[in-house]
This record gives C-alpha cells, sequence and structure tokens, in this order.
C-alpha cells in the first residue's frame, strides 16, 4: 500500500497547492480560508474555499511540486504578515487578493 500524497485543493480556482502531510494540508487550508474570509467580499468570497484532498496526481509530480512550488507558497499573501493599517484597508486588501490570485494560478 502506497504512502497517502496530501494537498489542498482552492475550489474556485480549481488550483492544488501540494504539502508533505495531512497535519501540512490542514493547517494550510486553514490559514487560507481565514485569510479569504477576512479580505474577499461578495460572489468571490461565496466561490473561493480550500479543502484538504488526497493528490490527484502522480507521486512524481507530488515530489517535484514539493520542491519547486515552494517558494511560491511561502510568498503567498496567507503567509504573510499583517497588513500595515496606515496603508488603508482597501488597498491592501486589493493587493492581497490579486497577488494570491495570480499565484494560485500559477502566475
Amino acid at each position: 500500500m502506497s504512502e497517502q500524497l496530501w494537498c489542498v485543493h482552492i475550489e474556485g480556482l480549481n488550483d492544488f497547492i501540494v504539502v508533505d502531510s495531512l497535519r501540512a494540508a490542514e493547517r494550510e487550508a486553514s490559514t487560507i480560508n481565514a485569510y479569504i474570509e477576512s479580505t474577499e467580499t461578495g460572489q468571490r468570497a461565496a466561490v473561493l474555499r480550500a479543502v484538504v484532498v488526497e493528490w490527484p496526481f502522480d507521486a512524481a509530480d507530488h515530489a517535484r511540486a514539493l520542491q519547486e512550488d515552494w517558494n511560491d507558497l511561502r510568498h503567498m499573501p496567507h503567509r504573510r504578515p499583517p497588513v500595515n493599517k496606515s496603508d488603508g484597508v482597501l488597498v491592501n486588501m486589493a493587493q492581497h487578493v490579486k497577488k494570491l490570485m495570480s499565484v494560485a494560478r500559477g502566475k
């Protein structure tokens, strides 16, 4: 029996973020969902959701993604420290959502 491979699926974007364990997937999905809830409004907020799923592709792709995509994941907006309030809430939210979407779509 092979070891299960995990990822976070961002519904609404149909994007996958590879992780190295179920626990990491749960943490990542929770952090992404909290970020979406704090920054998104309207129709997009209803569509975007991060869920933990088994990696739907082959093991070699999972291993490659763990190595190659790690830097992108570290720079996603949900991983950044809280925004500077002096910049304006709407401006910061727009910038973070734009970055999240571009990273999630693979630039």
